[in-house]
């Protein structure tokens, strides 16, 4: 019996081997085509996943033939993923029994077709920049962010990305309008709330493109009122539940900052909360209300320095918190918007010193300190309504509303001197106002297309209504050192009140007829009017004290009406490999304008205008991936009823302004070029920017100075000869081994300025150029960063005696981030800073270092434990420089200092079937590569690991 047993038991093994044999490791190999050309797609990744987790098994690239081979794969079920950026995924089941070898899938076809802004998400590992038909998209994940970072610290690191001190986001020299979160407006056009709030966890792509506006993605023309705008494709997994993070922190000298988000996400639908508070100048929403209050003091400080410096940037507090939506009801109604509220304490100085420029071998100086508070207070809401009740017809809604109050003081101390360094003039001025006021405006576009050949109708209708006034005191003291006499003293002292309305309206009409094939030809015409009234009152003390006598020479009220009217006809031609559009526009116009003081009119004046202006647009795409674009427009712009009324305008005491009614419209040519190209077989994008600009009877000032005085007499002038052009240039590869990232920023700009100082012509010229070259290092343990950047600033003065100026801005630093065992993680960045060529005490050597230490804990790292330090060294200083054909200026301000905090930062996830979404924080894998790797978990490229 026990020998039949052993027998048995060696047939079973017998068998067992013998299965075991035919089911053998194989190859998988197979080539990845696109669908619309046929032609092969290099470096798409292809990855084996487990049917029953998602996670990854195996994974490779495709190569320069589109064919891709995977071995030594085990036999089993499998799902086959493939993902290239720009195209839709692919995901195909796959069978192995093992008695196949290789196994050939074939050609898989990859599509575009649905890839449109709003529609698809694109997936899989990118290199850190791809060029894709007229889009240049940043991949989140090669740019090394501390943990809790937003979106603004993320986009500081990308190459072409420039954010200015007031959050303004600038791309390859074009600002950021609007921010989109996959297709989707955030915010509207407040495109600082996603930089300041949004987090890079939820981040996967970063997507630059020029958006038409409504009606022309309506007609298929571009109407002029592109905008530039940044879409972010959220991680792929994360649409099907909520996700947030909070954070809290508290440091030295009573620093402190906090702030929640919470997202919902489904299907196509979109919902944030967030709020929050700080006072690390960390200004969540655009502060509207300063916005709106500038143009309305009671004395336009600053005419002193020349161009005036304000106070800089100082010391804000700030608090926000806001709601932002989006639902499709159906695949006909779509609706969203937002409302938000914003407040904002800044206190700030400054410190300025200016030569202007003057005729016959002379220069005067200016000097200024200047101490200012302001506060601010904005209430808005915004809402987008669209629908589509046919295949036909398209329906956009889009009304807005703002309210705003602030409360500002200033004080000032300045003075100025002559060519010889003698004292003109010495004094001090103090400013206090508040104000409130609101804005209700909507637009309403209709489109319907009328036949399947491109024949479309369209009619739009928008309007406003705005209402605000500014009120409060001005006093100053000016001491005059070269006069005699009783006009050696002058004193200031008012109270004011200036009140603002208007109303605006606008309908537009377009008729697009198809001509032959792929041919279309637009008729367009608008009719559109603005009405402002601006009431000013300034009142000086009577005998008893009180401010009852009204100022005649500061009380100066006007209104204006200007009527504009726009007939325009568009040819455009569509082909496989490029299109143009050639166009000309007829703009007559009316404006009428009356100054006054209580019922006695100063001056009245209308004007018939007629403009001609045409437009051409040229599009050659070489490939889906590399593009050439040329733009030219001819623009006439009207001069402003300031610089028209001769009637001199006080509200400046060392800057009296006087219109020139005989001013002719000025005439400007622009002339924009744009080149992309990316290789996908060495990662390398390529891009090159370029833009002119021309102006005809180009409107400038002339400036008459007395020197015994130090005051100015400032009018306006038609010029010719004004011009400027710059050039980028962006280039970014990763070397052979995919962990270093080499990318490099050339910039030369050149502009001709001519103004006028007394009755002499004098011509700027100002050449700028600048480098800067940065190297990367990203390993599983170790990300390195290194930079350094060169400016050179050159000015030129045609007046003699002027001295050129030749500045140089020289910037090294590198930033590292270190993974630590126990999830703790080190980083720490350095910046070195120094000048040379500008005014005395304006120098500039600061050594910048930040350093920070965190730990991770919680469930799936959930939490975060932060201690960052700033400017370590205490050396962070704030100096700009302002040059124009009149004058040169150096301005210095206070900004936030050396301080440290801790932070707790928490992020949370609720997903269909989970806790946590395997995108929020999978582990780690080489940049660049093909495909993540064993550490790559499922990878953005595979679906969500549920």
């Amino acid at each position: 019996m026990k020998a039949y047993k052993t027998l048995w038991v060696g047939i079973l093994s017998f068998l067992a081997l013998a299965v075991s044999a035919q089911q053998k490791n194989v190859t998988v190999q197979g080539s990845i085509i696109e669908k619309n050309t046929d032609e092969p797609l290099e470096q798409a990744t292809i990855r084996l996943l487990n049917v029953k987790d998602s996670t990854l098994v195996k994974g490779n690239a495709s190569g320069k033939n589109g064919a891709f081979s995977i071995p030594n794969v085990k036999p089993g079920s499998y799902l086959l993923s493939v993902s290239f950026i720009g195209f839709d995924p692919l995901y195909q089941p796959l069978q192995i029994t093992g008695n196949v070898n290789p196994v050939n899938v074939g050609k898989l076809y990859l599509s575009d077709e649905g890839v449109m802004l709003g529609e698809a998400v694109v997936t899989g590992k990118a290199p850190e920049m791809v060029v894709r038909n007229d889009t240049l998209e940043y991949n989140a994940d090669s740019y090394k962010v501390a943990e809790g970072s937003v979106l603004e610290d993320l986009l500081k690191k990308m190459p072409g990305v420039e954010i200015d001190s007031q959050g303004k986001i600038t791309v390859n020299g074009k600002e950021v309008k609007k921010v989109l979160i996959d297709g989707k407006e955030f915010f509207s056009d407040d495109p600082k709330v996603a930089s300041k709030n949004l987090p890079t966890k939820m981040i996967d792509k970063v997507q630059v493109l020029d958006r038409l506006s409504d009606m022309a993605q309506m007609t298929g023309f571009n109407d002029g009122d592109e905008e530039t705008v940044i879409n972010l494709t959220v991680k792929p997994g994360m649409k099907q539940g909520w996700f947030g993070n909070a954070y809290a922190g508290y440091g030295s000298k009573d620093r402190y900052e906090a702030n929640a988000m919470v997202n919902r996400f489904l299907n196509n639908d979109q919902l944030t909360l967030m709020g929050g508070a700080n006072n690390t100048n960390n200004m969540g929403f655009t502060d509207l209300g300063s916005t709106m209050f500038q143009g309305m003091s009671g004395m336009r400080r600053g005419g002193r320095g020349g161009g005036g410096s304000g106070a800089g940037n100082g010391i804000t507090q700030s608090g926000n918190g806001g709601l932002n939506f989006s639902k499709e009801f159906n695949t006909e109604m779509t609706v969203g918007g937002n409302a938000r509220y914003a407040h904002s304490d800044n206190n700030a100085w400054s410190k300025s010193s200016t030569q202007n420029i003057l005729p016959n071998d002379q220069s005067s100086y200016s000097n200024e300190l200047n101490y200012s508070t302001n506060k601010s207070d904005n209430v808005g809401a915004n809402f987008r309504m669209e629908w589509k009740p046919d295949t036909l017809t398209r329906i956009i809604f889009t009304p807005n509303f703002s309210y705003n109050q602030n409360h500002n003081s200033e004080i000032s101390d300045f003075n100025t001197l002559d060519n010889a360094m003698d004292t003109v003039n010495i004094g001090k001025s103090e400013y206090f106002a508040r104000g409130e006021g609101y804005n209700v405006s909507g637009t309403l576009d209709f489109s319907r297309k009328l036949n399947s050949n491109g024949r479309v109708f369209s009619v739009s209708i928008s309007g406003g209504y705005n209402d605000s006034y500014n009120k409060g005191t001005n006093y100053s003291q000016t001491q005059y050192y070269q006069l005699e006499g009783a006009n050696r003293d002058e004193l200031i002292d008012q109270q004011f009140r200036y009140d603002n309305n208007g109303y605006n309206y606008r309908a537009f009409l377009s008729w697009v007829e198809p001509l032959g094939h792929n041919n279309f030809l637009q008729a367009t015409y608008s009719l559109s009017q603005q009405q402002q009234e601006s009431l000013k009152k300034t009142f000086i003390q009577d005998e008893n004290g009180d401010y009852t006598v009204l100022d005649v020479d500061y009380s100066q009220s006007y209104t204006n009406t200007f009527v504009n009217q726009r007939a325009s006809l568009a040819f455009k031609s569509q082909r496989q490999k490029f299109n143009y559009t050639l166009g000309f526009n007829v703009d007559p116009s009316y404006s009428k304008s009356r100054s006054f003081v209580g019922d006695s009119t100063l001056n009245e004046m209308k004007r018939h205008v007629v403009n001609l202006s045409p437009t051409a647009q040229f599009n050659y795409i070489f490939d889906k991936r590399t593009n050439l674009r040329i733009d030219y427009d001819g623009r006439t712009s009207q001069p402003s009823m300031t610089q028209l009324q001769p009637v001199p305008d006080l509200s400046d005491p060392m800057n009296t302004i006087i219109g020139n009614p005989d001013l002719k419209p000025k005439y400007t040519n622009n002339l924009r070029l744009r080149f992309q190209k990316f290789s996908p077989e060495r990662q390398q994008a390529f891009m090159v920017f370029a833009n002119g600009s021309y102006t005809l009877n180009d409107i400038v000032s002339q400036t008459n100075y007395d020197p015994s005085s130090g005051k100015k007499e400032t009018t306006y002038k038609n010029i010719n000869g004004n011009w400027d052009a710059n050039l980028r240039g962006i280039f970014n590869t990763p070397l052979r081994n995919r962990h270093f990232t080499i990318n490099s920023m050339t910039m030369f700009s050149y502009s001709n300025t001519n103004g006028y100082v007394d009755a002499d012509k004098n011509t700027n010229k100002n050449l700028v150029a600048s480098e800067r070259l940065g190297i990367d290092f990203r390993s599983d343990y170790l990300d390195l960063g290194v930079n350094g950047s060169i400016r050179y600033n050159g000015v030129n003065n045609s007046l003699q005696g002027q001295q050129d100026r030749n500045t140089f801005n020289y910037v090294g630093g590198g930033n590292t981030t270190i993974y630590l065992p126990w999830n703790f993680r080190i980083e720490s960045d350095i910046n070195y800073s120094t000048n040379s060529g500008y005014a005395a005490g304006y120098e500039q050597n600061e050594v910048l270092w930040n350093a920070a230490i965190s730990k991770q804990f919680l469930k799936n790292n959930q939490g975060t434990l932060r201690f960052k330090i700033y400017d370590i060294l205490q050396q962070r200083s704030n100096i700009s420089r302002n040059v124009t054909a009149n004058y040169i200026q150096d301005v210095e301000y206070n900004t936030l200092g050396s301080y440290f905090m801790f932070h707790f930062i928490y992020r949370f996830s609720i997903f269909k079937g989970t806790n946590q979404a395997p995108e929020m924080d999978r582990p780690r894998g080489p940049r660049g590569g093909g495909f993540d790797g064993p550490r790559g978990g499922g990878g953005p490229g595979g679906p969500p690991r549920f």
